[in-house]
């Protein structure tokens, strides 16, 4: 990346880059704390081998509950809880998730998982700031010299819950466009999302804004590969380690976005 043009658009995922997952206006936000820390500690929590909740989630794409949440076609409700738990319990998925992962056809009993508790342990994580990421996004507004979009599969809060309100410190201030996946009926990796994500950028930012000119950062790397596949250039952020994908951010855009005294970036 450091040998190419300056980017126009810096375009974020919220959770797991960002992590502020929204309300009913809008989504989940990239710069803070990722939602997928708390699957990893409700699975060592309660004794459910790393990777089994993201692996079943995955294996009903895209027409398992969450999956239906996040594209806004059913309500974040009692049903939705059953219907998530139901996903999580399916004993096909657990046999199969045993067979390719431990390589064994005699796996222990299916785990009973509270989804409603792990959702909400997920939000809850989701809004706390990530300690590079969101300083990095305060520096890159200031600076004036890019446009911040975001890009995130989300899902809507209750009418009246507190995550609804939006404060002073709310990463959605930092965006000028806000795709977020449960208002459009769309969500990622699908490639539509991504066509409507650049429709907006160029209608509010111009048409002559390029595939090439937009750096997207998520946490998933099947997300990545569908803007990579679109010319789209692409940051990686993984669990526990946005302070690396800072540093590459520094590298594309020229700026000194860590806080002072941390790191820098080896060019």
């Amino acid at each position: 990346m450091p040998s190419q043009s300056l980017p126009k658009v810096l375009m974020f995922d919220i959770g797991g880059v960002c992590d502020l997952f929204l309300g009913s206006d809008a989504s989940r936000v990239l710069q803070v704390v990722s939602p997928f820390q708390a699957i990893l500690d409700y699975e060592i929590q309660h004794g459910i081998p790393k990777g089994y909740i993201n692996y079943s989630i995955r294996e009903l794409t895209p027409n398992g509950a969450w999956h239906k949440l996040e594209r806004g076609e059913i309500p974040n409700d009692a049903n939705y809880f059953r219907m998530f738990k139901a996903d999580l319990e399916r004993p096909d998925l657990w046999a199969k998730f045993h067979r390719e992962k431990h390589n064994t056809a005699n796996p222990p009993p299916v785990p009973d998982i509270d989804a409603e508790t792990l959702y909400w342990t997920m939000m809850s994580m989701s809004r706390s700031p990530d300690p590079y990421m969101y300083p990095a996004l305060k520096k890159l507004k200031a600076s004036g010299k890019f446009k911040l979009a975001a890009l995130s599969n989300t899902t809507l809060f209750p009418e009246g819950h507190e995550f609804n309100k939006i404060g002073p410190d709310d990463v959605r201030h930092f965006f000028e466009i806000f795709v977020s996946s449960a208002h459009v009926g769309m969500r990622k990796p699908n490639r539509d999302i991504y066509e409507y994500a650049l429709n907006e950028i160029r209608h509010r930012w111009g048409q002559d804004i390029r595939c090439e000119d937009i750096v997207f950062l998520d946490d998933i790397g099947e997300n990545l590969k569908t803007a990579r596949s679109l010319g789209i250039r692409t940051i990686r952020v993984f669990l526990g380690r946005t302070q690396e994908a800072v540093k590459e951010l520094e590298k594309v855009t020229g700026l000194s976005l860590l806080d002072e005294g941390e790191p820098k970036a080896k060019l």
